[in-house]
This record gives C-alpha cells, structure tokens and sequence, in this order.
C-alpha cells in the first residue's frame, strides 16, 4: 500500500469517528430523538425518545423540630456534664408537651477544643475549654404541638434552633411518587402521540422507561434568641415531581 493510500484511510477513518461522536452528542441533548439502528440480520428498530414530567401537590404530614444544646467549660468532662443535665431537662419538656420519647432522636453529639486567641503566630494555641454540642431531632405529626414543643424545648435550655423541617412520611411519600408517576408517564405518552401524528408514523409500544424524583423538604429557619408563648407554625403545600424517559417503538 502506498503512502498516499494510507493516509487516505487514516483521514477517512477520523472523519468517520467524529461524525459518529458529532451525532451521539446530539442524540443525547436533544429532548425528542428518533433512532433508528441496524441490526444483526439486516432489519432496523424505529424508536422515538421523550420526556415526560407529573407533579403532584400536597400538606405535609410530619414536622421535625431540629434543635441542639450547646455548653461550654474548663474541662471537656465538666462540659459533657453541663450538656447531659440540659439535654435532660429538653427532652423531659418535650415529653410533657406530649411528645413521644420515641419521637426524640440524637442526630449528632461533639466535643471540640476552644483555643485560647493569641495575635502572636509564633507559639502554639493553648486550649482554654471545651465546647459540648449535642443535637437533635423531634419528630412530630400533630402540628399543633410543634409551637408548644419549641417553646418549652428552648425554656428548657435548648440554645440552638436550626428551623422546623416539614416533610412527607414514608408512607404518604411513596403514594405521591406513584401519582407523581403515572402523571408523567401520561404526559410522555401524549407527547409520543403528538410527535408520531406529526411525522405520519404508528406507534407500536413502549420498549424502554427510566423514572426519577424529585422533592425538596421545607426548612423554616427560626431562632432561639426570642421565644414567644405558641410560637405559630404555618406548614405550606410540597411538592414531588417524577420524570420519565420513555423509548417507543414504531413501525
């Protein structure tokens, strides 16, 4: 082979791999694809790709109190001590208001060093203390006692208030994911219909499906500096969204 004909095969052959890279990257960004491979023996599989969304609304039946008591001391033994004694008292005041003890559950618990501030950079920090935090979370399904739990919780002691996290139970979760579903598998479908009108084509049936969710919890931020007497608590409406992508077949 001369060298003039190998380096003809070589170009061919480069060109022919970026057009193959040039139409998978369009194959893949753009949200209604029609394909069409060739197979083993000689016949083709006509597909169309596309998307589908279903979105469902609802109130939210559980409210988790996200709380922590912090305490500072000498020594990290003496601080430990300080936190479990409060830490006491908060979960006793939670359980008057009529909050489970099952419904209380520890989240996270530290202990870290507190250094002396020093401007020089030349010696090394002394530690001056110790920082004890443990954190919590109360879960709570009757909403009227989540006011009441949050201002006894923080009379008690409780000195840190990340917010009130409202969300789904699993088992309310999972019904709306199924709504949420069969919305956008309908939807998916009415866009495959629409499609196969326009270009003139029968649809045989779906081949492939890959759904996915999404749900974003509601986070109301609140503080600890000023509690009040029934703190008012409004939980608003969620959402949980499904996706699908839906491969058909045509003939």
């Amino acid at each position: 082979m001369s060298e003039i004909a190998a380096r003809r095969i070589y170009y061919l052959a480069a060109v022919a791999i970026v057009a193959i890279v040039l139409i998978s990257a369009v194959a893949v960004t753009r949200p209604l694809t029609i394909v069409a491979p060739a197979g083993n023996t000689g016949t083709t599989t006509k597909t169309i790709q596309v998307s589908g969304v279903g979105t469902v609304s609802a109130d939210p039946d559980q409210a988790k109190l996200l709380l922590a008591v912090l305490t500072q001391a000498g020594s990290a033994n003496q601080a430990t001590v300080d936190n479990a004694a409060i830490m006491t008292k908060v979960t006793d005041a939670l359980v008057n208001t009529g909050v489970s003890k099952d419904s209380i559950q520890t989240t996270s618990f530290t202990l870290t060093p507190i250094y002396e501030n020093k401007p020089d950079q030349t010696t090394p920090p002394k530690i001056v203390g110790y920082a004890a935090r443990d954190a919590i979370a109360v879960t709570l399904t009757d909403f009227k006692l989540v006011g009441k739990a949050l201002d006894a919780a923080i009379a008690a002691g409780a000195n840190e208030v990340q917010g009130i996290l409202f969300t789904f139970s699993d088992g309310k979760y999972a019904t709306l994911q199924k709504q949420a579903l069969q919305l956008a598998v309908q939807n998916a479908d009415s866009e495959a219909k629409a499609l196969a009108s326009s270009l003139n084509i029968n649809i045989i049936g779906p081949i492939s499906v890959t759904p996915g969710y999404m749900f974003q919890p509601t986070l109301e931020k609140l503080s600890a500096s000023a509690p009040q007497t029934q703190t008012p608590i409004q939980p608003g409406t969620l959402q949980v969204t499904a996706t699908v992508q839906v491969t058909y077949q045509f003939a």
